[in-house]
């Protein structure tokens, strides 16, 4: 008697799009989803960078971009030193997306308030960029040169905003 084979069953994922400004958040992004989404959890994440062009910009490109793609959720990680006007955030509401904003400042202000430094209300995003990439242990554009200064357990217990949302996220949990 033949044993009868049956193909495995797929699992439905959930499917997240994060869009980042530029190749230092898809960087940063990417190693969190790495840390925080491993294959077999259920949630599928694209990650995508703007053009690092103003906050409108990268809202108009993402919704022409993936208008005809099927996601459960859309997220536009944007800096909050340059944020959308109400115009361009209701916009993007209406496409569908959150709106997460990099703060203090920027992705950088961001990783440097995880790691305890003070980010200061002068300080521009060129500066904190300066303060923290030769720390990296990589290129910036690199996911894997966030992984020695942003390992798991740092990023489980910072509680800068932007990256508890983002970890939520990822972890496909709703926002703390």
């Amino acid at each position: 008697m033949r044993k009868i084979q049956r193909k495995p069953r797929h699992a439905v994922l959930t499917t997240l799009l994060v869009v980042g400004e530029g190749a230092d958040d898809r960087a940063f992004i990417t190693h969190m989803k790495q840390l925080f989404c491993p294959r077999g959890s259920g949630l599928k994440v694209q990650v995508e960078a703007g053009d690092d062009g103003s906050a409108g910009n990268i809202i108009s490109n993402s919704i022409r971009s993936y208008r005809g793609a099927a996601y459960d959720r859309r997220i536009l990680l944007l800096d909050a030193d340059l944020p959308p006007t109400e115009a361009e955030r209701k916009r993007a509401e209406q496409a569908g997306y959150e709106i997460i904003l990099w703060q203090p400042q920027c992705l950088e202000g961001a990783l440097l308030e995880a790691l305890g430094e003070p980010v200061r209300a002068h300080e521009a995003s060129q500066q904190l960029k300066q303060r923290l990439h030769p720390r990296l242990a990589g290129h910036h554009t690199d996911p894997a040169a966030y992984a020695t200064l942003f390992p798991r357990t740092l990023l489980e217990s910072t509680d800068n905003p932007a990256l508890l949302q983002l970890r939520c996220a990822l972890l496909n949990q709703p926002a703390e």
